[in-house]
């Protein structure tokens, strides 16, 4: 894994920006296979932080989208985007309303995704492993 800078007063770079979201879906790849393996957890109380944590991440999202969102906007309103093909070749006024449409959705599924990882926190949050016998 690259070094990275998660301070959040680091100063703003678009490679360092890529690198970082590159990082968080590497993050989940790796997650999602390790979880594959029933000794990636040894009591409920791992599954609760894991989902805790995940459930934290989903609250940033709606923020970081709606950020990307904005930043779209300025961009085109600037004359910063172009549209060279597609079916939205010419018109970049409407590629950025189309993303920002579905960045829009995203939001909301976000913040569903939020409450149901919550939810699931709080009844992880009562689960108790069985004892089994050893001193670990």
């Amino acid at each position: 894994m690259t070094d990275l800078n998660l301070s959040t007063g680091a100063p703003p770079d678009p490679a360092e920006t890529r690198k970082l979201a590159e990082t968080m879906a590497e993050l989940a790849r790796v997650l999602n296979h390790r979880t594959r393996h029933h000794e990636s957890l040894r009591h409920p109380s791992d599954a609760d932080r894991v989902v805790r944590e995940l459930a934290s991440m989903a609250s940033r999202l709606p923020q970081l989208l709606e950020q990307v969102g904005s930043w779209l906007a300025d961009e085109e309103a600037a004359g910063g985007v172009e549209v060279t093909s597609g079916q939205y070749a010419g018109r970049p006024a409407a590629a950025v309303t189309a993303a920002r449409l579905r960045l829009d959705a995203a939001r909301l599924e976000a913040d569903e995704l939020h409450g149901a990882l919550e939810y699931a926190g709080h009844v992880l949050a009562e689960l108790g492993g069985v004892e089994d016998g050893t001193d670990e």
